[in-house]
C-alpha cells in the first residue's frame, strides 16, 4: 500500500525536513501544487477537504484495486503502522520486537526493563544487581540480558567493552580458545596501542597469524547500537510548541513551514472527463496522480497523528509544563502507547529527532519516555544534575564523570553515561561548552 510508505517516511522526518522533502516532490511531480499561504484559514481548510473528496473520487475510479479499502477503513484514530513491521526501527523498538517473539510473561518484563536501560551504543546503563529490587531473581535477569546480547544487533546490553566482541566472535564461530578471543580477552590495551610485536612474542604466533586474527577483530563492532539509534545532533528548531493563552497551557505542532499542496485542479477534471485527451498524455497524468495523491494523504495523516500524541503529552505532563522538573511524571514508550492504544513503534517514529518548545525550555521529545529504572522516579535526578550545573563555577565546569560522583556521594548510583544522556536531554550542553 503506497499510502503506507508515504507515512511511514514523513512521520519520522523533523519539520525542516519535510519541508525539503515535500518541495523536492512539488518539483518532481507537476501535478502537484501549493496551496497559496494567504488563504485564510477556514477558506484553507474548505479547499483541502473539497481537493480531498475531489481527489478520492478521481483516483478510486482509476486505481480500483486496493484504495477503497483503504479510504472506507480511514478514521480519525486511525493506525496505519499496526501490524506493520517497521523499515528503520530505533534500537529500543528494534529489540523489543524480538524480545516479544523470544520471551513471553515474566521474562518479557525483564527484558523490557533491561532493554529499556539500554543506551543509544548499546551498553546497558544499570548493573544487573540494581534490577532485583524490581522483584527478578537475579539468574534469571543475566539469562535474559545474555539472551538479548544475541539478538540483532549483536552484542547489545554490554556492560564491559570487550562483551559484544566476546559475542560477535561467538557467533562467527570463534571459541574461547581460540586467537581472536584471546587477543581481545587479554590484549585488546595492547592492540589499540600498537605493540604487536609484543604480543607476537608473548604468544609464541606467526606474524601471518597474528595478522589474520587481527583482521578478523579489526570487523567486529564495539558499540553494536549505533547501527539503529537516533540521527546526530544538528540545529534544533522545535516541532512542537506549548505555550500560555487564557491562562492556559495549549499545545500545538508548528507545521507552518511545511507546503500545503494538492493535485492541480486541471489534472483532476482530465481524470474524471479523459475524453479527448491525447493518450500519451493522459499516461504521463495517471503515472503521477497516485503518488501525488498518496502524498496529500500521509502528510494529513502525519499531522493528526502528531498532533494526538504532543496533546496526549501535555495532558500527561501539564504540571511539568507549569511548574517544572520536580512534577515530571516518569513512563515510558509502551505505557504511553497503552494509553494511547496504539503501537508503541508509532510512538518510537513519531518522536524520533524531534523537540518541543515550552515554558520549561526545548527538550527532546525522547526526554518524556526515557525512564533509567523500571519505575524508579527520575524527577530528582533531572532536578539534581540541573541543579549541580547551575552552581558550578563557570570557569572550570564539570564533566559528566564529576556530576556522577556528587549523585553518588548523595546515594544516587549512576554512571558517566547515564548522566550524559539525561544532560543532552535537559537541553545541558558538554563541559567545554559551558566554560566562560
Amino acid at each position: 500500500m503506497p499510502t503506507l510508505t508515504y507515512f511511514l517516511k514523513l512521520i519520522e522526518l523533523p519539520n525542516l525536513e519535510l519541508d525539503t522533502y515535500i518541495r523536492q516532490r512539488l518539483e518532481t511531480n507537476p501535478l502537484l501544487e501549493e496551496i497559496a499561504q494567504d488563504l485564510t484559514q477556514e477558506t484553507e481548510k474548505e479547499e483541502v477537504n473539497k481537493t480531498e473528496v475531489d481527489q478520492f473520487d478521481s483516483i478510486k475510479e482509476l486505481f480500483n484495486e486496493g484504495i477503497e479499502g483503504f479510504y472506507e477503513s480511514r478514521q480519525d484514530n486511525f493506525d496505519p503502522l499496526e501490524n506493520i513491521p517497521a523499515q528503520a526501527d530505533r534500537l529500543y523498538e528494534h529489540l523489543m520486537h524480538q524480545a516479544r517473539i523470544k520471551f513471553n510473561d515474566r521474562d518479557l518484563k525483564i527484558a523490557e526493563l533491561v532493554i529499556s536501560n539500554i543506551e543509544d551504543d548499546g551498553y546497558l546503563a544499570v548493573e544487573p544487581e540494581q534490577l532485583v529490587n524490581e522483584g527478578f531473581e537475579l539468574t534469571d535477569i543475566n539469562r535474559v540480558i545474555k539472551a538479548i546480547q544475541n539478538f540483532d544487533p549483536l552484542g547489545c546490553a554490554w556492560r564491559d567493552k570487550r562483551e559484544p566482541l566476546f559475542v560477535q566472535l561467538k557467533a562467527l564461530g570463534y571459541g574461547e580458545d581460540s586467537l581472536e578471543y584471546i587477543l581481545v580477552r587479554d590484549y585488546l590495551a595492547d592492540l589499540k596501542s600498537k605493540y604487536y610485536k609484543e604480543i607476537i612474542k608473548k604468544l609464541g604466533i606467526s606474524e601471518e597469524r597474528f595478522e589474520s586474527a587481527r583482521r578478523v577483530i579489526l570487523k567486529l563492532d564495539p558499540k553494536p547500537g549505533w547501527r539503529y539509534s537516533s540521527l546526530p545532533s544538528r540545529y534544533i528548531s522545535p516541532d512542537f510548541i506549548i505555550f500560555w493563552q487564557d491562562n492556559k497551557l495549549q499545545a500545538m505542532l508548528k507545521d507552518e513551514i511545511i507546503p500545503r499542496v494538492r493535485i492541480r485542479r486541471q489534472y483532476i477534471e482530465i481524470l474524471k472527463n479523459p475524453q479527448g485527451v491525447r493518450k500519451e498524455e493522459l499516461e504521463f497524468i495517471k503515472s503521477h496522480a497516485q503518488a501525488a495523491h498518496n502524498l496529500v494523504v500521509a502528510i494529513e495523516q502525519r499531522r493528526r497523528t502528531l498532533s494526538r500524541i504532543i496533546q496526549a503529552i501535555l495532558k500527561y505532563q501539564y504540571e511539568f509544563f507549569e511548574k517544572g522538573y520536580n512534577f515530571l511524571k516518569p513512563t515510558t514508550i509502551t505505557e504511553f502507547a497503552r494509553q494511547l492504544e496504539v503501537n508503541p513503534s508509532t510512538i518510537s517514529r513519531a518522536i524520533a529527532n524531534k523537540y518541543v518548545e515550552s515554558p520549561q525550555g526545548i527538550h527532546k521529545l525522547k526526554f518524556f519516555f526515557s525512564a533509567p529504572l523500571g519505575h524508579t522516579d527520575k524527577r530528582k535526578i533531572f532536578q539534581k544534575i540541573k541543579k549541580i550545573v547551575e552552581a558550578e563555577d563557570k570557569s572550570s565546569p564539570f564533566s559528566d564523570t564529576q556530576i556522577a560522583k556528587k549523585l553518588c556521594r548523595e546515594g544516587i548510583i549512576i554512571s558517566r553515561r547515564t548522566v550524559s544522556k539525561y544532560r543532552d536531554l535537559l537541553g545541558i550542553p558538554p563541559n567545554k561548552f559551558r566554560k566562560e
